[in-house]
């Protein structure tokens, strides 16, 4: 992505501020009172509050009117219980951190409520007993979040009604929150013109913000708070499924470095995308103090959460505190069902299992923790250096997710001290990542190993090759005086006394000696590469040499263009037992374009539609009241493909649906075009027509893939039971073919 996104949320805030800032932002010709140094240092240097004299800052904190408050991640800051009891409904400026608007149920916010009110009035014994790890995060047990205020942004309780359920806001990460209160508000705006406009700017941008927030783009912030990546690191790793074909070597890869995997396809999907399980480097690290052996910590330098592997006892508290599931605990005791013996080898190689005097534990580990670090120690990230398809990315998640606009960052970080541009008023969640994917094949932020050109210098030789091979054949046949090899004949001795006719008639092409035996010769050994291709894969000098998307890229070449010469060869003379060849590679060819098809197709089928069916029934209900006519003449189609759709999926034919569902995707096109002119005649404007059109060719896409996905499952999980054994069959009988026409020739 281009545009970097804001900062993360800092993993810990100063609990003191030094002498020296604190006297730097005195007031000149005024003492700070007691106890408000510390708060008024903090609040005096937010651009908020550029402008406002210091003597009426001052009189604003000691009245009561600015307060400022630290508070550790899911504490409510806002809540009906509060506000019941007579507490104030304040304005909250985030000067740090995040803030979570979300819908509870009352026996969650009440019980999670109890808890928050007796941590915070405990005792400093009481506190040194209570749990290290903490309970759920409140935006997991949160029946929707509805809302998200980053750094900079202002909010009150009326900002947000909820529709249903009980509304409460909550600290999504480590905060820093100053409150105003109302009078005080007015108060400064009227004497301080500059503040009021910083006010009605901020204010004016959340609320553009959240009503942007709703139908689909609801569910993409309530996904982005609840599975914690918004409060994950800098980057956030991701499968994409349409790019994805299920080989799993980013987790053999992983394993294989490591002795046990630190991460797990499968995660939390949301659209075309898979958020994998694996650490994200949590921005308040819940699994770094549970930990009583110090052995896991945030290594500021190398911003990682690192485990200590000599000194781990494999108490499994860290483990039990993440609440994505990143950690695993990994047995090293041979008895034990779950032993990894690669993973204990890696540990005795780095001497990390001794006990004893002078050693990091006390006592032998049964276990020991494992989590993802990025790799830190090598050039590269081992899974996806090993995604053959670029499928496996890391990406800025504020990149992805954007929940406000860059110049809506920039804007809050300076203090709203100017209004923002149309141009700078972009649309926030995008959802065309969530449903179309984001089509990175690079590896994204990740360190990755990879050929950028070679794929494609291969297939441009490979074709080209082909092409001029293919060339020489037709004029051969067609032109035979303009061929190569009548110009070779001509140049030869025994041929220069000869009519031109007589040489004309030398000239041709036919399966069997020649350009015919060289073209088999090319044809096989593509085959038989691409045959042998899972070898290349797992083998660690072949891992060496090239990468593992080189060596697919290469099998898909080799795959394709392969049977394009062994067709060459065979100059379609299919009357003998070598035909059986041929049509083994045809078998072959074709089941593994089918193979690819499904891989591509069947995520789309079966991830994503919902969001993108939600956002495109959203459009066209907007469009329903103003164009009732052509509306009605859309949803009169959309209607007919249902029905089709519903019949094709009721017949048993596994092959038949998948015709259906390949003829379809030919006619989407031309279709399209119709629907367009059919609203043109029916007085849609060109630009609405056009959108309509669009995405009702996607609705008509996501409902027959919708039908015909469980068909699609079964062939894709029986594809292999075709592809592979016809590959060996063609092998065998290129062998045999090869063998028996060298034989003759000798």
């Amino acid at each position: 992505m281009a545009t970097p996104g804001p900062p993360m949320v800092a993993a810990r805030f100063p609990s003191e501020m030094s002498n020296l800032a604190i006297q730097q932002s005195a007031p000149m010709g005024a003492m700070v009172p007691p106890g408000l140094e510390k708060a008024y240092a903090l609040i005096r240097s937010l651009p908020l509050f550029d402008g406002i004299p210091d003597n009426d800052l001052l009189a604003a904190m000691t009245s009561g009117g600015i307060n400022h408050r630290h508070l550790e991640r899911d504490m409510f800051v806002l809540d009906p219980i509060a506000l019941a009891g007579g507490a104030a409904s304040p304005v909250v400026y985030v000067a740090r951190g995040q803030v979570a608007a979300a819908v509870f149920t009352e026996a969650e916010l009440a019980e999670r409520r109890a808890y928050q009110m007796a941590h915070e009035n405990a005792t400093k014994e009481e506190r040194e007993a209570e749990s290290l790890i903490k309970p759920p995060p409140l935006a997991r047990i949160a029946l929707k979040n509805v809302a998200l205020f980053m750094e900079g942004d202002l909010f009150n309780s009326g900002a947000l009604s909820a529709a249903r359920g009980t509304m409460a806001f909550y600290t999504a990460a480590p905060s820093v929150l100053v409150s105003l209160d109302h009078r005080w508000i007015a108060e400064l705006a009227v004497r301080h013109p500059a503040f009021e406009a910083r006010l009605r700017r901020a204010l004016s941008v959340s609320r553009e913000r959240l009503a942007w927030v709703s139908g689909v783009k609801q569910e993409l912030l309530d996904f982005f708070v609840r599975q914690g990546i918004s409060v994950s690191g800098e980057m956030v790793r991701v499968r994409q499924l349409g790019l994805c074909i299920d080989c799993k070597l980013c987790e053999e890869a992983c394993e294989e470095r490591y002795g046990a995997r630190r991460l797990t396809l499968g995660g939390y999907q949301l659209g075309m995308l898979d958020f994998i399980y694996t650490c994200r480097t949590c921005s308040d690290q819940r699994c770094v103090d549970p930990c009583a052996y110090d052995s896991i910590k945030y290594d500021e330098e190398k911003r990682e959460v690192v485990i200590n592997e000599a000194t781990c006892t494999g108490c499994t508290a860290c483990a039990q505190s993440c609440p994505y599931g990143a950690i695993d605990m990994v047995e090293i005791e041979q008895e034990a069902p779950t032993f990894k013996p690669e993973f204990k080898a890696r540990l005795e190689k780095r001497d990390a299992l001794k006990f004893g005097a002078g050693t990091g534990r006390r006592d032998r580990a049964r276990r020991i923790a494992n989590k993802c670090d990025h790799c830190m120690a090598y050039g590269d990230q081992a899974c996806v250096s090993a995604c053959p398809t670029g499928s496996l990315i890391e990406i800025n998640a504020y990149d992805l997710f954007r929940e406000r606009s860059p110049a809506m960052a920039r804007l809050a970080r300076s203090g709203f001290d100017h209004d923002l541009t149309k141009k700078e008023r972009k649309e926030v969640l995008p959802v065309m990542p969530f449903t179309e994917g984001v089509d990175i094949k690079s590896g994204g932020l990740a360190k990755v190993k990879r050929g950028r050109y070679a794929p494609l210098l291969m297939w441009m030789i490979g074709l080209l090759v082909f092409l001029i091979a293919g060339g020489e054949i037709l004029l051969r046949l067609k032109a035979p005086s303009m061929s190569y090899q009548y110009s070779a004949l001509k140049k030869l001795p025994e041929y220069q006394d000869i009519a031109d006719a007589a040489i004309l008639e030398q000239v041709g092409y036919r399966a069997g000696p020649g350009m015919s035996v060289w073209l088999g010769l090319i044809g096989t050994g593509l085959m038989v590469i691409a045959a042998i291709y899972p070898i290349f894969r797992r083998i660690k000098l072949f891992r060496w040499l090239a990468s593992n998307t080189m060596w697919f890229d290469f099998h898909l070449m080799a795959g394709t263009v392969g049977p394009m010469f062994v067709l060459l060869h065979s100059a379609l003379k299919l009357d003998t037992w070598v035909s059986a060849a041929f049509w083994s590679m045809v078998i072959t060819v074709v089941s593994g374009f089918l193979g690819r098809y499904l891989y591509t197709q069947v995520p789309e089928m079966s991830s994503g539609v919902e969001l993108e069916e939600l956002d495109h029934e959203r459009y066209l209900q907007q469009h329903r009241p103003r164009l009732p006519v052509p509306m009605a003449e859309i949803d009169r189609e959309l209607s007919e493909q249902r029905a089709a759709a519903q019949k094709i999926s009721m017949t048993p034919s596994v092959v038949s649906a998948l015709f259906w569902l390949l003829t379809q995707d030919l006619i989407a096109f031309p279709r399209t075009l119709a629907r367009r002119n059919r609203l043109k005649q029916l007085g849609v404007d060109r630009k609405t027509r056009k959108e309509i059109a669009r995405r009702v060719a996607r609705m008509i896409v996501i409902t027959r893939r919708q039908v015909v996905a469980p068909k699609a499952q079964l062939l894709l999980h029986s594809w292999k039971k075709v592809h592979v054994p016809f590959t060996v069959l063609l092998t065998i009988f290129a062998v045999a073919h090869i063998w028996d026409a060298w034989s003759r020739a000798w």
